[in-house]
């Protein structure tokens, strides 16, 4: 395979498996280990699926798994990030690439720092110096900038001695680079500074609101938190003040409403300025409309009419994701739906965010992977067994097939 001769230069052996059966067990085979303590396998697959794929770490070194649980792709990588439109960046030694689905790079290990992909195109950074490239791999900006910033409707902040300006996807100067400072564009503006102040520049670079704010943030729904004299208040496209400077801080407006701090104490404020909730110990916006909130040092979740849908009776909560959160008890982890039903019950040890479909839970000494129905469809669990020392088994349900560094040797009933 031609996966197989790129990566035998590092003297790696892989075989891509594609799986044939819904119900399995793998067993991948770690070459070379001895069953000492000192040289005991070690491994983490508590990772969220993305794009179709979990990552998964056998001995500091990263790989993939597919939901059929093959390894898809070998453990051979010094750190890998979770694929996004069939491409992942991987790094070995120093040393970054991009990666598609088929284990292959799309460029080459050469770059000090790799962003993830942005209006087609993705951010990279060799020696001291910043450029784009595409899909493909290709080179199509020039790395020659002292700074950039990954595009954002289509145009990406640069820095050329030491001032910063805008360019397109072809690589062309589009705005000139005389800001100290500038944010990537959101909803037509982008922030600007000059001099210690902020103001705002729309996409032909022109200056549409001075420079007047000791900070500013991106607009988004129409709405910004700037701050003057040391309060944080809400401003519009037009510059119209809608929530008076008074606050210690202001968040992005999200489904028509903001969370804010003041005195130590938090609340929700709704585009008119109006608070509808306040004096909470802590909040933030959670996604897909609900707010995560804290009372007397418990955590539940509220709409945005702050009607709390999940009462405070959590450890710790993190935000909603495929219509889940994880939830904890006493340092156990489960899972709530968005109408606040515990779906999954609060006994793991560890617990990722739902994505694709699966939750990744850690139970023991074995990684778990569940639907949304609380059922178990995948487990890894090392082996250490005298009979099979230094294997990795994945189970789903009760068919077994036997790998060895990714190859199937046999089937092998429990």
């Amino acid at each position: 395979m031609v996966i197989q001769k790129y990566y035998n230069m590092k003297n790696l052996q892989y075989s891509l498996q594609i799986a044939t059966r819904t119900l399995l067990i793998i067993s991948l085979m770690i070459s070379g280990l001895s069953s000492t303590a000192q040289n005991k396998t070690t491994f983490n697959a508590g990772f969220k699926y993305s794009d179709g794929f979990s990552k998964i770490l056998i001995n500091g070194k990263y790989g993939y798994i597919n939901k059929d649980a093959n390894l898809s792709i070998p453990c051979i990588f010094d750190y890998a990030n979770d694929f996004e439109e069939s491409l992942a960046i991987v790094r070995t030694g120093q040393k970054y690439a991009i990666i598609g689905v088929n284990g292959l790079p799309v460029t080459d290990f050469k770059y000090d720092f790799i962003e993830n992909y942005s209006n087609g195109l993705a951010l990279v950074k060799a020696g001291n110096k910043y450029g784009f490239i595409d899909t493909k791999g290709k080179e199509v900006v020039e790395l020659k900038y002292d700074f950039a910033m990954s595009f954002s409707e289509n145009l990406a902040h640069v820095s050329v001695n030491g001032k910063v300006g805008f360019i397109d996807k072809t690589g062309a100067l589009k705005i000139q680079p005389e800001f100290e400072y500038a944010s990537p564009f959101s909803e037509g503006f982008a922030v600007v500074m000059k001099d210690q102040k902020y103001g705002y520049i729309n996409n032909k670079g022109k200056l549409v609101i001075d420079y007047q704010y000791e900070m500013a943030s991106a607009f988004n729904e129409h709405m910004a938190t700037v701050k003057v004299k040391g309060k944080t208040g809400v401003i519009t496209f037009q510059n119209k003040i809608v929530v008076e400077p008074k606050y210690e801080n202001v968040t992005r407006f999200t489904n028509g409403t903001a969370v804010f701090r003041n005195e130590g104490k938090y609340g929700i404020l709704n585009t008119k300025g109006q608070e509808i909730v306040t004096g909470l110990q802590y909040a933030e916006e959670s996604s897909e409309g609900l707010f995560a909130f804290k009372k007397f040092n418990l955590w539940g979740f509220m709409n945005n009419k702050a009607e709390v849908i999940v009462e405070p009776i959590f450890g710790s909560v993190r935000g909603f994701s495929d219509g889940m959160a994880v939830v904890s008890v006493d340092s156990r982890f489960g899972y709530i739906d968005n109408k606040g039903k515990l779906v999954v019950p609060i006994i793991y040890d560890k617990a990722s965010d739902y994505s694709d479909g699966f939750g990744a839970v850690k139970y023991g000494d074995s990684f778990r992977f569940l639907d949304k129905s609380s059922k178990e469809r995948i487990e890894l669990v090392l082996d250490n067994s005298s009979s099979r020392p230094n294997h990795l088994v994945v189970k789903i349900n009760s068919v077994q097939h036997l790998y060895e560094n990714g190859t199937l040797v046999a089937d092998a009933a429990n």
